[in-house]
């Protein structure tokens, strides 16, 4: 289950990259990913 937040951080991180240097639209999977990271890192301390 840490992999999984760790790969989908990484990803978010280089979506983020190419946000600043490509197009901004890919910010909505950056923000996705966080978001889905979130919901994992609950579950994980329920």
């Amino acid at each position: 289950m840490d992999r999984v937040v760790i790969i989908n951080s990484i990803m978010a991180l280089v979506l983020i990259y190419f946000a600043f240097r490509v197009d901004w639209i890919f910010l909505i999977g950056a923000v996705a990913l966080m978001i889905i990271n979130q919901k994992i890192l609950i579950k994980k301390k329920k």
